[in-house]
């Protein structure tokens, strides 16, 4: 295996470990105690959201408890996934929601890997219901670069999109737009099957305003809520755009990896005559020097080491899973 084959390995893993992670959302509407029936019952909707998920074409929802214990759950894969990849972004996505909010009554999970899913689970009754928050900005700290002139006209395209994406059967959209003469973007919509096509177009439109007036010039990025998924980028991704055949590289080798987000912002959230603030907080962590080291160092072993094959598949995979691990790292957090 070549250096260069080697090194465009490792980039490519830098770029997913840090793209599809997880976000989780802990309402702050009230707590369970360990064992209780309200626990029991999360633990069952949670488990029924996973082992049925698939045979329902990737969106599902159901109901159990009765009275103050009732749960009712959600969970919907996007970008029209393979079952198999369908289950592991759900997977996934449960035991982070777990982690992250082991107590809540309430709590939402945006999982990305290897396709975006929502689960979501709460002691109310929401199916159906289209909510605006909490929202979840993302974006690549890279810029689009200033000589873009016809950027405002290619957002004008992607609210185009919007209206195109909500009178769909399965209110799905992934179109290209031109940037310039060799660039293009691609954009990729979708809503929960469980809102009306007026309330998607509605939650895909806030989504377009949230992240333009946050996240405007940077080269890539999106909004997540509960009921809708919006990203743009500069590479095809998702397996949604068959017509490229070979998807160009990010602009610049450097800013694409370092995901962040928008400054700290306050959320409310109604419920009845409840009105109840979340705060939400940003933790990123991005040790470039340590990824770089990684490189250098297997990059180094390979050139002047010679090892066997089974050494090369070993680094790799080693390579690999402290990537990926540092990858996990980079996650925005929601606390009250």
């Amino acid at each position: 295996m070549g250096s260069k084959t080697t090194f465009s390995l490792l980039l490519h893993l830098i770029i997913l470990s840090i793209t599809l992670a997880d976000d989780e959302f802990c309402y702050t509407t009230g707590n369970f105690t360990p064992n209780s029936t309200y626990a029991k019952n999360r633990d069952l909707v949670l488990r029924s959201l996973a082992s049925t998920v698939t045979a329902n074409g990737g969106f599902y929802n159901t109901t159990i408890g009765s009275g103050n214990d009732t749960v009712y759950g959600l969970v919907h894969c996007m970008a029209s996934p393979s079952a198999g990849n369908c289950s592991l972004c759900v997977n996934s996505s449960i035991q982070a929601l777990m982690t992250a909010c082991p107590n809540q009554k309430e709590a939402i999970s945006w999982g990305g890997n290897p396709v975006p899913c929502i689960v979501r689970y709460a002691n109310r009754y929401f199916f159906g219901s289209f909510e605006g928050s909490p929202t979840q900005p993302f974006y690549n700290t890279g810029k689009i670069d200033a000589t873009f002139t016809q950027f405002d006209q290619v957002w004008s395209a992607v609210r185009d999109i919007v209206t195109r994406a909500n009178s769909t059967r399965n209110m799905l959209a992934a179109e290209t737009a031109d940037l310039s003469s060799t660039q293009k973007i691609y954009v990729f919509m979708q809503c929960t099957p469980d809102v009306s096509q007026s309330n998607c177009g509605e939650c895909l439109q806030q989504s377009v305003d949230d992240y333009k007036s946050c996240c405007y010039s940077y080269q890539g990025g999106g909004v997540k809520k509960p009921n809708c998924f919006f990203r743009w980028d500069l590479y095809p991704y998702y397996n949604l755009f068959p017509q490229v055949t070979s998807p160009p590289p990010p602009a610049s080798p450097s800013p694409p990896f370092i995901v962040s987000s928008p400054p700290p912002t306050s959320i409310t959230i109604t419920k009845g005559k409840e009105n109840t603030t979340s705060r939400t907080v940003i933790a990123t962590t991005v040790p470039i020097a340590i990824l770089l080291a990684l490189v250098i160092l297997i990059l180094t072993i390979f050139r002047f080491r010679k090892p066997k094959q089974e050494v090369k598949s070993k680094l790799l995979l080693i390579g690999s899973y402290i990537l990926n691990s540092l990858g996990s790292l980079i996650r925005i957090k929601f606390t009250r």
